[in-house]
C-alpha cells in the first residue's frame, strides 16, 4: 500500500510533468513566438494606473534612452508615414530622445524632420494620410536605393473613413496591398510596423467623427490585415502588424480627450514596443539577463555546453556504464566519478534541477514577466504562508522539554524567514521601507544562526579537522558554484552562499588558533573581539578588498565587484559574533546550571518583559526610517530583535516543545529555495517572474490566472529544491567522504542540514557534557589530520614521529593525501580553468 508522503510526491510529480510537457509542446508547436515577439506585439496590459510601464505577454521588454536608440539605429532614420495619429508618435519618439515635449507646439500637416546631430540621430514624419503621395509609393517599390530606414512605422485608415465614404474599403485596401507587396518583394528597410487601424474611443469622438468613424468599418479594415499577415512568407523587408496597439490604448483612461490621439505616455509606450521589437533581436546582452522581448538568448558557451551533456547524457548513461564495468576498473573510477547508484542517482537529479534552471531562465520555453508589488497580493501571500504554518503546529511529549534553539526549533525560525523572504522578492517588495527594513533583519538572523550553530559546533566537538571544512563548504556552494558556469553568472550573485561561507571561515580561524583555551571564557571572548578588529579592518578599510579582487581578476580572471561584496559583509559586519557570544552564554549557563538557581524564574521573566519591550521599540524605530538611514544604523541595532525573538520563543517548555512541520520543513530546504528561487521561482536573474503555464496571455489577462501561476509555479519549486536539497547532501557526503580520515574522530556531523549546526535538545547537551566534553576539553593539543594508507599511519601525522627522516616517496604520499594541500590545488586549478570561461 502507497503510504501518503509517497502518494502526494507521485501526485505532484505528475502536475509538475503534464504543466512542463504541455509548456514544451506549445513552444514547438509555435515557432514564430520562440523569441517572444509574437507574444508582446499581441498581448499584454498595463502595470499602474500612471500608464509608466506596459508589461507584454510572457516577456519582460527593455526601456529605451536616447543612448540605446543611438547604438541600434546607428546613422540611419528612423521614419513615420501617416496621419496624425503617426504624428503623435514622431513626436512621443523625440520625447524618448531629448525629453521634449512637442506636443504643446503647433500640430501641422506637412512633412517634418528631427535632427539630433549630437547622438547620430534622424527622426523623420511624412505627412502622408493616405500612403498614396509619389515618393511614399516610390519608397515602397524599390526606388529610393539610396534611403534605407533602420526603421519604419506607418498607419492608416482614419482618414478613409473619413473623407471617401464608400469608397473607403477598396481605396484603402490598394494602398495597404501597395505597401504590403512593396515589402514582400523588395529590402527597403531594416524593420517595418504596420500599425492597425485605431480602435476609436467613440463616446468622445465630437459629431462629424462618430457619423465616419464607425466601430464595424474598423473592424473590417483590421480584419483584412489579419487576413493579410497571414499571407506573409519570409517578407524582403521584415514587417509585422501589432495589434496590441488597440489593446494598450483600450485599456487607458482619461488618456484622450478627443477619442482619437492619445496623451504622451501612451504614445512613448508604443514607441518602447516599436524599439523592443527593433533593437532587441542585436543587444549584446550578459547577465543580468532581464530582457526577454524580441530575442532570442544567446548560444551557450563550451563549458555551458559540457556541463549540460554532462548532466544530461553521460550522467543517466553512467548508470549502465558501472553496471557492466570489472570491480578492478571501479576501484580506479570512484577516485573521479561515483559507482553507487545512490550517489549517481543523486548527480542525475541535481544535474536534471540545473538544467531545468537553464530552460527557465536561459531559453524562452517559458515567459517572464515583470514583478508588480501590491499590498494586497503581499498580504495575501503572508496571509497563506502563515495559515498552513499554524496548520502544521506539533508538540512533543509534554514531560520532555526540547531545549533552548532546538534542532525543530530552528529549523522552524529559518523557514519562516525564508518563506518571508521569498514573498519579499516574488512580490518585489524592496521599494517598500516598511518592509526592506525587516527583511535586513532575517538576513542578519540567518547569520547569527551561523555563529551560533558553528561556535557551539567548536567548542564541544574540538573537531578542526578538514572534513568538517569541506563538508561545510561543499554543501554551501556546490550549487551556486554550478550555476555560476551553467547559468554564466558570478558566484557572489549567489551572495548568500559566499557570505555565510565567508564567516564560517572566520569562526573557523577563531576557534582553530588557541584552540587548547578555548575553555578559557576570558580568552575566547578575547579571540572574539581580536578577529571582530581584523574582519572591520577587512571589511571598512578601502583596498584591502579591492587588491585582493584585482589580484583575482588578473590571476583567474574572476570579476568580482569589491563595492558590492563589501556592502554585503557590512550590512552585517557584526552580528555573527553576537551569535557567538550567545552560544558561549548558553553553554555556560548549562555548564553551571544556573537554570537550577531560585531566582532563575525571575531572571526569566525579567529577559522575557525586557524582549517584549525591546521587540517593540525596534519595529518603531525601524518603520520610522527609510532604506537608506535604516541602512547605516543595521548593523548595530539588529542583535535587538533577534534576541528578543529568542527569548520570547523560548521562554517556557510549552513554547519550546512547539514548532510548525511546514515552516521547519522549508527550513531544512532553504538552502535550497534561496538559491533556487533565482532561476526556477524568479526569473530574468531574478528582475523578473517565471510564468510556468503553458499560455503567457492567460497571466496578462486576469489577475486569478496570475495566482493560478503562483501556486503552480510554487509547487513546482519546492518540489524540485526538496529533491535537490536530498541530493546534494548525497553528493556533498560523497565528496567528501576521503576526508573523513581524522585521528581518533568519527564523522560527527551526518545531517544533510548541517549549516548552521546547532544543538537539538538540553538532554543531548548534557549527554555530550557528561560523556565527550571531559575528553575534548583535557586535550590542550588541537586535532590533528590523519591520513591511512593501507591500514598505517602516515609518519608524517604522527608527532611521535616529527624527527623521522622522511624519503621522497613518503612525501609525495603526505602531499597527494593531504586535504588541505588537495583541496588548495583544486581551488587553483579551478582559477586556472576559469580562465578559459569567457
Amino acid at each position: 500500500m502507497v503510504d501518503r508522503n509517497t502518494a502526494t510526491h507521485l501526485c505532484v510529480s505528475i502536475v509538475v510533468s503534464m504543466v512542463l510537457l504541455w509548456t514544451l509542446i506549445k513552444y514547438i508547436a509555435i515557432p514564430e513566438n520562440r523569441s517572444r515577439c509574437q507574444g508582446m506585439l499581441t498581448e499584454g496590459k498595463w502595470m499602474d494606473d500612471r500608464y509608466s510601464q506596459w508589461q507584454p505577454s510572457g516577456c519582460m521588454s527593455k526601456t529605451y534612452v536616447k543612448k540605446d536608440i543611438a547604438q541600434c539605429v546607428g546613422n540611419k532614420h528612423i521614419l513615420f508615414i501617416g496621419d496624425s495619429i503617426m504624428r503623435e508618435q514622431f513626436y512621443a519618439m523625440n520625447y524618448v530622445i531629448n525629453g521634449k515635449d512637442l506636443y504643446k507646439e503647433k500640430k501641422i500637416q506637412i512633412d517634418q524632420i528631427a535632427r539630433h546631430e549630437k547622438d547620430g540621430l534622424t527622426i523623420e514624419m511624412w505627412w502622408d494620410p493616405f500612403i498614396n503621395k509619389t515618393k511614399t509609393i516610390d519608397f515602397f517599390a524599390g526606388k529610393k536605393t539610396d534611403y534605407r530606414p533602420s526603421l519604419v512605422i506607418m498607419g492608416s485608415g482614419i482618414w478613409y473613413m473619413q473623407r471617401l465614404d464608400d469608397l473607403y474599403l477598396p481605396l484603402w485596401k490598394t494602398a495597404i496591398d501597395r505597401a504590403l507587396d512593396g515589402f514582400i518583394q523588395h529590402s527597403i528597410a531594416d524593420r517595418v510596423i504596420l500599425t492597425p487601424v485605431e480602435e476609436v474611443v467613440y463616446d468622445l469622438l465630437d459629431d462629424r467623427r462618430q457619423g465616419k468613424l464607425k466601430l464595424d468599418k474598423i473592424k473590417i479594415m483590421n480584419e483584412y490585415l489579419i487576413m493579410r499577415k497571414a499571407a506573409f512568407n519570409h517578407p524582403a523587408t521584415p514587417v509585422v502588424i501589432p495589434f496590441v496597439y488597440n489593446k494598450l490604448k483600450s485599456a487607458t483612461k482619461n488618456q484622450t480627450l478627443d477619442g482619437l490621439h492619445f496623451e504622451l505616455p501612451v504614445n512613448v509606450a508604443l514607441n518602447q514596443l516599436a524599439l523592443n521589437y527593433r533593437c532587441n533581436s542585436h543587444l549584446h546582452i550578459k547577465y543580468p539577463m532581464d530582457i526577454t522581448c524580441c530575442l532570442n538568448y544567446p548560444q551557450p558557451t563550451w563549458y555551458q555546453t559540457s556541463t549540460l551533456v554532462f548532466f544530461f547524457v553521460l550522467v543517466p548513461l553512467s548508470y549502465y556504464f558501472v553496471q557492466i564495468v570489472s570491480d578492478s576498473f571501479k576501484k580506479y573510477l570512484e577516485m573521479i566519478y561515483p559507482t553507487n547508484t545512490k550517489v549517481i542517482t543523486a548527480l542525475a537529479i541535481f544535474g536534471f534541477s540545473v538544467i531545468y534552471m537553464y530552460i527557465g531562465d536561459r531559453t524562452q520555453i517559458f515567459g517572464k514577466q515583470v514583478k508588480q508589488y501590491s499590498h494586497f497580493d503581499f498580504g495575501l501571500m503572508m496571509a497563506i504562508v502563515t495559515v498552513a504554518g499554524l496548520a502544521t503546529l506539533k508538540w512533543t511529549k509534554k514531560e520532555e522539554d526540547a531545549g533552548f534553539l532546538n534542532r525543530d526549533q530552528t529549523n522552524e525560525w529559518k523557514g519562516w524567514m525564508q518563506l518571508i523572504i521569498l514573498v519579499y522578492h516574488f512580490t518585489g517588495a524592496i521599494q517598500v521601507p516598511a518592509i526592506y527594513n525587516p527583511i535586513r533583519v532575517l538576513v542578519a538572523a540567518y547569520l547569527f544562526q551561523t555563529g551560533y550553530g558553528h561556535f557551539y559546533f567548536f567548542y564541544k566537538k574540538a573537531d578542526f579537522g578538514i572534513h568538517r571544512v569541506l563538508q561545510t563548504l561543499v554543501r554551501l556552494n556546490l550549487l551556486s558554484c554550478v550555476l555560476a558556469y551553467v547559468m554564466k553568472t558570478d558566484y557572489i550573485f549567489y551572495y548568500f552562499s559566499p557570505l555565510v561561507s565567508f564567516w564560517f571561515l572566520v569562526i573557523y580561524v577563531t576557534m582553530r588558533i588557541g584552540s587548547s583555551y578555548n575553555e578559557h571564557t576570558m580568552i575566547i571572548v578575547l579571540k572574539m573581539l581580536l578577529m571582530a578588529g581584523v574582519t572591520g579592518i577587512f571589511i571598512y578599510y578601502k583596498g584591502i578588498l579591492e587588491t585582493l579582487f584585482k589580484g583575482l581578476e588578473l590571476l583567474f580572471n574572476i570579476n568580482w565587484s569589491a563595492g558590492d561584496w563589501r556592502f554585503r559583509l557590512s550590512l552585517d559586519a557584526w552580528i555573527v559574533y553576537i551569535g557567538m557570544l550567545c552560544a558561549l552564554v548558553t553553554i555556560k549557563i548549562n555548564e553551571y546550571e544556573m537554570s537550577s538557581l531560585k531566582r532563575w524564574k525571575w531572571i526569566k521573566y525579567g529577559v522575557f518583559t525586557l524582549s517584549v519591550i525591546g521587540l517593540g521599540f525596534f519595529f518603531y524605530f525601524e518603520s520610522s526610517q527609510s532604506k537608506t538611514s535604516y541602512t547605516r544604523y543595521h548593523p548595530y541595532v539588529s542583535w535587538m530583535p533577534i534576541l528578543s525573538f529568542i527569548f520570547i520563543r523560548n521562554v517556557s517548555r510549552g513554547a519550546r516543545n512547539c514548532h510548525s512541520g511546514f515552516f521547519a520543513f522549508i527550513g531544512k530546504i532553504s538552502l535550497e529555495t534561496f538559491i533556487g528561487q533565482y532561476h526556477m521561482w524568479l526569473a530574468a536573474d531574478t528582475h523578473g517572474l517565471l510564468v510556468i503555464l503553458p499560455n503567457s496571455d492567460w497571466v496578462v489577462q486576469t489577475k486569478w490566472m496570475w495566482w493560478v501561476n503562483w501556486i503552480v509555479s510554487s509547487l513546482v519549486f519546492i518540489f524540485i529544491c526538496y529533491y535537490l536539497s536530498q541530493a546534494t547532501g548525497t553528493l556533498t557526503r560523497w565528496i567528501c567522504s576521503g576526508a573523513q580520515q581524522q585521528k581518533n574522530k568519527p564523522n560527527l556531523s551526518n545531517s544533510d542540514q548541517s549549516v548552521p549546526l546547532l544543538p537539538t535538545s538540553n538532554r543531548e547537551d548534557k549527554n555530550r557534557d557528561s560523556t565527550g566534553s571531559r575528553d575534548l576539553t583535557a586535550n590542550d593539543s588541537p586535532a590533528k589530520l590523519e591520513v591511512e594508507e593501507d591500514g598505517t599511519e602516515d609518519p608524517l601525522l604522527n608527532e611521535r614521529t616529527s624527527d623521522r627522516t622522511f624519503s621522497c616517496m613518503s612525501f609525495f604520499t603526505h602531499v597527494t593525501h593531504n586535504y588541505w594541500i588537495k583541496s588548495s590545488v583544486f581551488l587553483i586549478l579551478l582559477g586556472v580553468l576559469n580562465r578559459f570561461c569567457q
